[in-house]
């Protein structure tokens, strides 16, 4: 009911650090709080029984009538993953779920990925893009600012390796570190809709 993502191994066997999967359902009409008070209850689960468990991001669909989610849980790496989906708590979960909804295989995609959701307590809407866009130049103008001074320290006139090690930073470091924690500075902003469910 979903995929999994992983950077492949390299040759000498060391693990990616992180695993994600995707899982992506409709839920059935007439069933939406039953499959709310279900999510809650099996990431409760998953954060109890998976010692890799590291977060999930829930991403409803733009209409404010659609019955699909797209959830995405992250762990610490595959043998996180490779635990849980051989677990039989996971059948167990599976099997009361299909009560309230069935697999939808439309993928995700746009920046929402970037911002995770730390213990989940409601299903919300992803941010408005204009507030992905500020917060993610705030993240890209930080990381290349800093990362354009020290490079052309390094490199100086070689436009190529300055572009290609610029590119390469900015990657790395907008996905792993500035946009995790942008998202969690900035939740209440973000995320006010799910500061109002949780008072």
């Amino acid at each position: 009911m979903g995929g999994e993502n992983q950077s492949d191994d390299n040759q000498d066997g060391e693990q990616a650090s992180e695993a994600t999967v995707v899982v992506n359902i409709k839920i059935k009409p007439g069933c939406e709080k039953d499959y709310d008070e279900w999510l809650r209850h099996f990431l409760g689960v998953i954060k109890k029984i998976v010692p890799g468990y590291l977060g999930t991001t829930t991403i409803e669909e733009t209409s404010e009538v659609s019955t699909v989610r797209h959830i995405i849980h992250r762990f610490r790496d595959k043998a996180s993953v490779d635990a849980w989906e051989n677990s039989q708590e996971l059948r167990k979960e599976t099997e009361e779920v299909n009560k309230y909804a069935a697999p939808y295989f439309q993928k995700a995609n746009g920046l929402e990925t970037w911002f995770t959701i730390p213990d989940l307590k409601a299903n919300v809407p992803p941010p408005p893009k204009w507030k992905m866009a500020i917060v993610a130049f705030i993240g890209a103008y930080s990381i290349s600012s800093v990362t354009g001074y020290f490079l052309s320290l390094l490199l100086g006139p070689q436009v190529l390796l300055f572009n290609l090690f610029m590119n390469i930073i900015l990657v790395i470091g907008l996905t792993y570190f500035t946009m995790p924690l942008l998202s969690r500075l900035l939740r209440r902003w973000l995320y006010p809709s799910e500061m109002q469910i949780l008072r």
